[in-house]
């Protein structure tokens, strides 16, 4: 017997551009489009998500901007391999695509990133 996952419509994206930190809304969006355009200095914050739900998959893609050399920095909630954090190219416009999986309530795994797509 199968039970029913509450969350994001099944394949729908989130296109955005991040100018300071941000909360991804993963109750409306199962994949985000996130282009890195900082007003000031040169990090983005991916804050703690309050609408997380077990077992939701996607990705991340992050696109710099036409300057490059943007960071992304997560809260708490998101976890990498060995706490090593998210090393993105620095390229102006680059885009670099971050799998995700939501093991459990305030904590979402990110994936090695696959680097440098053109």
């Amino acid at each position: 017997a199968g039970g029913t996952m509450t969350g994001a419509v099944k394949g729908s994206t989130q296109t955005a551009t991040l100018t300071a930190a941000a909360t991804l809304d993963f109750s409306t969006y199962q994949n985000f489009v996130l282009t890195l355009a900082p007003s000031s200095g040169t990090t983005i914050n991916l804050a703690n998500p309050s609408t997380d739900v077990v077992g939701q998959s996607g990705f991340i893609a992050f696109i710099q901007d036409g300057t490059g050399g943007r960071l992304v920095t997560a809260s708490g909630d998101y976890e990498t391999a060995a706490a090593a954090g998210v090393t993105l190219t620095s390229t102006a416009s680059a885009t670099d695509l971050v799998p995700y999986l939501v093991v459990a309530s305030n904590r979402v795994l990110l994936g090695t990133p696959q680097l440098a797509f053109a």
